[in-house]
């Protein structure tokens, strides 16, 4: 640590001491008294809430911001309509800098009691790609978190509470002609009582995850895992087999299909999906199961445009609200399309490629923290 950040980290510590808080710290709450899920409780408290997110974004995307406002807490055992906490808290935070990160949104006094859910708005978003900023669509609708287990909040020690926002990034444009999409997908964890630090508590704030035990633990305990058992791809066909061999459940929202580079070698690893969001055949996987080719809300958003930018939104929200298939625990689930798949755009006056048989392809599933890929031989 260097002198300056020390002697910063020194005036912290200070001020928390004569203070009882720390700067940027705001008071939600006061009163003192409130029931949660151990009954009524006195006193107050100061939670912490933090960000972390491991995005699956295409080739040359470097930076993708998404700005948030309106978060709120919700107490336990309170209505949907009340128990809601406002949180003074909005700002724009840079995705690809969070990952193995968690960076502190902000820090409430708030009485004490169980806190489940979050809420909170992302009101606008963007994409860094070859060196130019895009702006983003994304689904602008209040989103609500569930914190899982619950976190308590009393006035002996501080709280915190982790969110881990997993987005996908989407190019339905082209290299030349981008069109970015970003399907966020969330929850929230509470951080253990002894692993909550008075640093977290400074807004901005950034914790190096890695070898951290109690998020190890997260992540072996609720990040799903899937495998592709099965897959068939010829010119008008496509099945995948996926089984969801992890801890928890998970929504599929995206399939898939691209062509064997010689860079990926066959593996299956995260990091290989990129030029498969880039230069693809792209289905959404519906609630009900079905495959739809992205392509074909393409027609209906490049149509909106002429609506303008409200119209525009307008279609990318009707892409989103569809997709998302819950895959259970243990479950396995076969989608199959039948049709002409092609790989490429059709927009912008770009000509696509045909599957061709006897070439191998790239199979690619994509879930609530979990990516599966699998190499096949077209038929």
């Amino acid at each position: 640590m260097g002198v300056a950040a020390f002697l910063l980290a020194a005036a912290l510590i200070a001020t928390a001491v004569l203070t009882g808080s720390l700067p940027g710290v705001q008071n939600v709450n006061t009163t003192g008294t409130q029931t949660g899920t151990g009954g009524t409780t006195t006193g107050t408290g100061s939670l912490s809430i933090l960000l972390t997110d491991p995005p699956i974004t295409p080739a040359n995307v470097t930076k993708v911001y998404v700005s948030y406002s309106d978060i709120m807490i919700h107490v336990s055992n309170a209505g949907n309509k009340s128990g809601w906490y406002p949180v003074d808290a909005k700002g724009t935070i840079e995705l690809l800098g969070t990952v193995n990160i968690s960076q502190t949104l902000a820090t409430v006094k708030i009485a004490s009691g169980t806190y489940n859910f979050l809420r909170f708005n992302i009101t606008s978003a963007a994409v860094t790609y070859l060196g130019k900023n895009y702006t983003a669509f994304v689904r602008t609708a209040m989103l609500e978190v569930p914190i899982i287990g619950g976190v308590q909040v009393n006035d002996s020690k501080p709280s915190a509470t982790v969110i881990d926002l997993q987005t996908t990034v989407v190019n339905i444009g082209s290299r030349s002609d981008p069109e970015f999409m970003i399907r966020p997908v969330v929850a929230a964890y509470p951080v253990p009582p002894g692993q909550v630090t008075t640093w977290m508590q400074e807004r901005g704030y950034r914790l190096d995850l890695i070898g951290q035990p109690w998020w190890r633990h997260i992540a072996e305990t609720y990040t799903a895992n899937l495998n592709i058992t099965a897959a068939s791809l010829s010119a008008t066909s496509l099945s995948v087999t996926v089984k969801d061999t992890g801890n928890s459940s998970t929504v599929l929202d995206f399939v898939t299909v691209s062509q064997l580079t010689a860079s990926e070698g066959g593996r299956t690893a995260r990091g290989h999906i990129a030029d498969a969001l880039m230069t693809s055949q792209t289905f959404l996987v519906l609630k009900n199961g079905t495959l739809v080719p992205i392509r074909d809300f393409s027609a209906d958003v490049l149509a909106a445009w002429t609506g303008g930018p409200g119209a525009k939104l307008t279609a990318y929200e009707a892409i989103f609200g569809q997709a998302g298939y819950n895959l259970s625990k243990g479950a396995t689930a076969t989608f199959t399309y039948s049709g002409q798949i092609s790989i490429g755009f059709r927009i912008f006056g770009l000509t696509p490629t045909s599957v061709v048989s006897g070439q191998e392809y790239t199979i690619t599933v994509l879930g609530t923290q979990a990516v599966a890929a699998f190499v096949v031989k077209a038929s």
